[in-house]
């Protein structure tokens, strides 16, 4: 691919190949990165979504009713990866930004990352037999695979992201970009994760299919190698947007570390970065906490089969594709913080309808609604539809504060002329890693604060009343309380349309 550099503001930054800015008289982006094209781009999402909400579904599940881990070892061990990826990610971010190769700056890191998280997803479940049985043994397995896991993630994911950003500078475009990639992600979690209930965790007997190890194992083998797949597919057919950029100028001759601190703080000092970074925070923490402990909710506090958990599974990854689908029609009506105070409202209404359903006692969670001699599962129902309406919200918000990012990067390269598209997505992805990891956390001692057992050995123990009520308590109101702290903090993010094809206008007048 031919490249050549174009001064825009104070600085030169590359022109890019399809789907992003062009030169002339104003500033308006090509428009040619068609459906087509962002669906083959998504694939890698669908790799993402198998590897992680794999883990988030079931890992604390393995970890401590299969193995017999504490459940507050096992998140401190999925936790404890966030002080390596604040770290990891916006030095990825930074590295991806400055590469000068003749494969680009995105793809070269793309492929190693990819293929070592696909590994590790697999390694994860694959527990050396002499470990087992020895609580911490099992405790530094964990922690140490997970760390490894989030390594080739950290590789994969923010040259991935970036490459986001350049594949289209369309204000619309970006919406639908991300909502694409939202609804592919959920779309390989629902034939991924939900449906392993139903192919992978069968009771034997009086076992239940969550506290036999090799059903994990089994499970695990199946998402890594549809995860390579995804990766390959991915990298393939989007290699076209690579740029050979080893003749760019670079931002300025001064390198190392720091180059990287000034770029960094920068981005964070960006107060409406910052907003959306806070926001994005405040939203996964709730989403992780609630995906977390849904899982032991149909176990032990609405007591499902595994078809019933199939079912509430699947619903959660159908509302929340259904939610990145509206997200598109409402950013273009309500611009993208308007559709992201809509999500919220949503999200935290639904929650609240389950906690009064189901804490109080109004729905028993064994209820059946006799109609024309039919017994139709209400419980189950009212669960589901309650349920799906929190993830429709989060499909809402999620992908449009990725697009918002990909804005606030836009403006700051109008307003300097530097092109940062992967530090922004290094730092976005670390507040989603730092949530993820507080929450994680926070979701095992919470669970040992209630007074979760887990045993080693023999028989899974009987939860008591008072915990299995905290339970549905936590799982229920723990996600309304985060989305109400999210919309307090989007509620200052000033970015819209206007101000953005304003700046794109007023850009060719800066060269």
């Amino acid at each position: 691919m031919n490249t050549h550099v174009e001064k825009v503001g104070i600085a030169e930054v590359p022109s890019f190949g399809p789907c992003t800015t062009s030169g002339g008289t104003t500033y308006e982006p090509r428009r040619d990165c068609s459906f087509g094209n962002m669906l083959l781009y998504a694939q890698g999402d669908c790799a993402i979504s198998l590897v992680m909400n794999g883990i988030f579904g079931f890992a604390m599940l393995f970890y401590t009713n299969a193995l017999g881990l504490s459940p507050g070892l096992a998140g401190l061990a999925m936790s404890l990866s966030v002080l390596w990826e604040a770290i990891s990610e916006p030095l990825m971010g930074h590295i991806s930004d400055n590469t000068r190769s003749r494969w680009g700056r995105r793809h070269l890191y793309m492929l190693p990352g990819g293929v070592l998280m696909a590994v590790c997803s697999f390694l994860i479940w694959d527990v050396p037999q002499p470990l087992l049985g020895h609580e911490m043994a099992i405790f530094w397995y964990l922690m140490v695979m997970n760390l490894v896991l989030r390594s080739g993630l950290t590789l994969f994911f923010i040259p991935y992201v970036a490459l986001g950003f350049e594949m289209t500078q369309d204000i619309q475009g970006r919406s639908r970009l991300q909502a694409i990639r939202q609804i592919m992600n959920m779309a390989a979690n629902f034939f991924g994760p939900a449906l392993a209930w139903a192919i992978f965790f069968h009771r034997q007997g009086s076992t239940p299919g969550t506290a036999i190890a090799a059903n994990y194992l089994h499970m695990g083998a199946v998402f890594a190698a549809a995860t390579v797949v995804f990766v390959l597919v991915c990298i393939i057919f989007t290699y076209r947007w690579h740029q050979d950029t080893r003749n760019l100028v670079r931002e300025s001759a001064a390198g190392g570390m720091r180059s990287f601190y000034r770029d960094i703080s920068g981005i964070v000092r960006d107060i409406d970065a910052r907003w959306v970074f806070i926001f994005v925070f405040a939203i996964c923490t709730g989403m992780v906490m609630v995906s977390s402990l849904q899982m032991y909710t149909y176990v032990d506090f609405m007591n499902f089969s595994a078809d019933q958990k199939g079912i509430a599974q699947g619903g959660t990854m159908i509302a929340m594709a259904l939610g990145a689908l509206v997200s598109m029609p409402l950013a273009r009506r309500l611009d993208k913080k308007g559709a992201v105070v809509v999500g919220g409202l949503v999200s935290i209404l639904s929650n609240l309808l389950l906690a009064t359903f189901f804490l109080t006692g109004l729905v028993p969670m064994h209820a059946v609604w006799n109609i024309a001699g039919v017994s139709v599962p209400l419980a189950l129902i009212l669960f589901v539809l309650g349920q799906a309406g929190y993830w429709f919200g989060n499909g809402i918000m999620l992908p449009l504060s990725v697009a918002m990012i990909a804005d606030v990067s836009e403006v700051h390269k109008l307003k300097t002329g530097i092109a940062k598209d992967g530090g922004y997505s290094s730092v976005y992805s670390l507040a989603m890693r730092m949530a993820i990891a507080l929450s994680m956390f926070v979701a095992g001692w919470c669970l040992v604060f209630i007074g979760y057992k887990t045993a080693l050995h023999g028989p899974a123990p009987v939860q008591s009343s008072s915990t299995i009520w905290n339970l549905g308590a936590l799982t229920f109101l723990s996600g309304s309380l985060l989305a109400a702290l999210a919309l307090v903090a989007i509620k200052y993010y000033r970015v819209n349309r206007e101000m953005l094809q304003a700046l794109r206008v007023a850009a060719p007048a800066l060269t």
